[in-house]
């Protein structure tokens, strides 16, 4: 009966329409009758629209979610429509005007949430015989192919939540989403691009994510959250099984949230979370402590989790790592875990240490800025069961040992780090930023004894430890290893004498120009070279293996920009300079902008 007005006279269509408002898509209206007192019934109109359901008598309508529907048919030609304010018992001219209607009611409901059976989000659903609801399912079963629209109809969604919530609808959201979003093809939701809006409509554009399967990922960042924002975010987290990754980075979140996103999880058996990114938020740890005791009951266990700077203790540290132990699938999915920023110092780190050392998968293991001990987690990584730990991240790990060559509590463990991971075959691509540590010479001589002989260290940052002259043989042994990619040295040249510094750059120039080199990606940033730095750009004429060169921060000048220029003239191979902060006027920049042309 979709678009038949046959038993609807004209006049009655007419009032119809100007009672629901002429913007309301009507797909659907027919004469029923409502059961008022007993037996007694009166004459009105059904009409749907794809999100609500109007019930008229002249020019006066009522309306229903259809979200909140629950339908029941007592009898062949009985129709009870339940909604918050209570029944609506209608009778209809035949079973097949009844089935019509659940039909177009389950197919509405169905282009809302297009992930779960309109007979489930009815809620109840009596229909006799049984078979008049299996021939409806097929009728869902065939639309469930259907296009939605862009983002799997996310506009349509969020316009069926603003009229629920009596909020306005934002026709700039929905430019952006089928638009923007479409075009880039992104499953990311990023509240960033809508927190000029009101918190009420960062509401509305969050709840439509509860019914929404295009999106995968809700992420904000250096956005403080408001309460009522907080909560429609914790809802989708309670009803979704779509959202993948969760990203709240410096959130102005605070324990209490951490305590109701455990309890969000632990009411959604069917979340596929697997990324949690809590960053810069005050969980201390009750927070952790909560949301940890959830964490280890995720089925699918997790494979990112940056816990960084969250006011974590030892104690909230070893609360996680005990949940990622005790969950068994953590073992097989977690790849990267980032603590760092949190004040870990002392001993009792029992349970971390316990997780490193038993089997896992991680990929990227952040702990600077920590205060652990170095000792600790260098025996537990190196045990033998890590397998695939590509970035470790050790910058300024330990304040309290200070890692220098007067330190001869550090130098040990260094060693046995770098020896540790050339020996493990299990490791492959791994990527050590030792930034900021304070090597000088005694962690120099430990490098230069071993660097050459480990095979799968892709990416070194040594930059800002007190190299200086140390360089000059550190970079002989570099050369050596075949299996370095990535190279950071900038921050090391502070106390070299003028006249030394030609040696250091010329062993450098050595290393990129060897035949066969494997260094792809060199930086030199922050080192104040100055015109010095004209011996390797002299020499990047003749690279053949360099991609990408950082030199921001030297302080080259213009001449620095001339020798630029002319290397960037017979230089096929670069692909990226990074080359701010050198004090180059525009006469400079007009030379390499030259140069590139040519």
């Amino acid at each position: 009966m979709s678009g038949d007005k046959t038993n609807i006279p004209n006049e009655l269509f007419e009032s119809v329409r100007e009672a629901v408002g002429r913007r309301v898509k009507l797909t659907l209206r027919t004469k029923v009758q409502l059961e008022v007192k007993g037996d007694k019934v009166e004459n009105r109109v059904l009409a749907l629209a794809s999100h609500r359901a109007y019930l008229l008598t002249a020019r006066v309508p009522s309306k229903v979610i259809a979200h909140f529907v629950s339908l029941c048919v007592w009898r062949p030609l009985q129709l009870v429509l339940e909604y918050e304010r209570g029944p609506w018992n209608l009778w209809l001219g035949s079973v097949e005007e009844v089935d019509e209607v659940i039909a177009h009611i389950g197919s509405c409901l169905h282009r809302i949430s297009p992930a779960v059976s309109p007979v489930k989000v009815m809620r109840k659903l009596s229909l006799k015989p049984p078979e008049r609801t299996a021939a409806l399912q097929a009728i869902w079963d065939e639309q469930g192919s259907a296009d939605l629209g862009p983002c799997g109809g996310f506009s349509h969604q969020y316009w069926c939540v603003c009229d629920y919530l009596g909020l306005p609808y934002r026709e700039e959201v929905q430019w952006d989403v089928d638009t923007i979003y479409l075009t880039q093809d992104t499953r990311e939701l990023n509240l960033q691009d809508f927190v000029h809006l009101e918190n009420r409509d960062l509401v509305a554009i969050i709840a439509a994510l509860e019914h929404n399967q295009w999106f995968t990922k809700l992420s904000t960042k250096d956005y403080k959250l408001p309460t009522d924002v907080c909560d429609q975010i914790l809802r989708v987290v309670a009803r979704s099984s779509r959202l993948e990754e969760l990203v709240l980075d410096n959130a102005g979140l605070r324990s209490d949230f951490a305590q109701k996103l455990a309890s969000a999880l632990s009411h959604n058996p069917a979340s596929t979370l697997h990324t949690l990114n809590l960053s810069n938020n005050s969980l201390e740890d009750k927070g952790i402590s909560a949301l940890s005791t959830q964490l280890a009951k995720l089925p699918l266990g997790l494979k990112h989790l940056n816990l960084s700077r969250t006011s974590m203790s030892p104690k909230g540290v070893n609360n996680l790592c005990l949940a990622l132990c005790n969950n068994p699938a953590v073992a097989s999915t977690l790849t990267h875990l980032d603590l760092s920023g949190n004040s870990l110092r002392g001993d009792d780190l029992q349970n971390l240490h316990s997780f490193l050392s038993h089997p896992n998968c991680l990929e990227t293991l952040d702990l600077s800025n920590s205060d652990c001990s170095l000792e600790q987690v260098c025996t537990s990584l190196l045990r033998g069961s890590l397998k695939h730990l590509s970035v470790l991240n050790m910058s300024k790990t330990v304040f309290s040992h200070r890692l220098s060559s007067r330190n001869n509590f550090f130098l040990p463990l260094f060693e046995t780090l770098l020896l540790g991971l050339g020996c493990n075959p299990n490791l492959s691509d791994v990527s050590l930023d030792l930034s900021c540590c304070e090597l000088r010479s005694g962690g120099s001589q430990i490098l230069e004894g071993c660097v050459a002989e480990i095979p799968n260290i892709t990416s070194l940052d040594i930059s800002d430890n007190g190299l200086d002259m140390d360089l000059t043989t550190l970079l002989v042994w570099l050369a050596k290893n075949r299996s370095i990619r990535h190279l950071s040295l900038g921050k090391n040249f502070s106390n070299i004498k003028s006249k030394n510094v030609a040696q250091v750059l010329d062993n450098l120039v050595h290393m990129i120009q060897e035949e066969e080199s494997p260094l792809t990606s060199l930086s030199l940033a922050d080192s104040k070279l100055k015109g010095d730095l004209s011996i390797v750009l002299n020499a990047l004429g003749s690279n053949t293996s360099l991609t990408k060169l950082d030199i921001s921060g030297n302080s080259m000048g213009d001449m620095g920009a001339k020798m630029l220029a002319k290397a960037l003239q017979i230089n096929s191979k670069l692909r990226t300079i990074v080359w701010d902060r050198n004090n180059v006027s525009p006469q400079g920049l007009q030379d390499v902008a030259a140069a590139l042309e040519k």
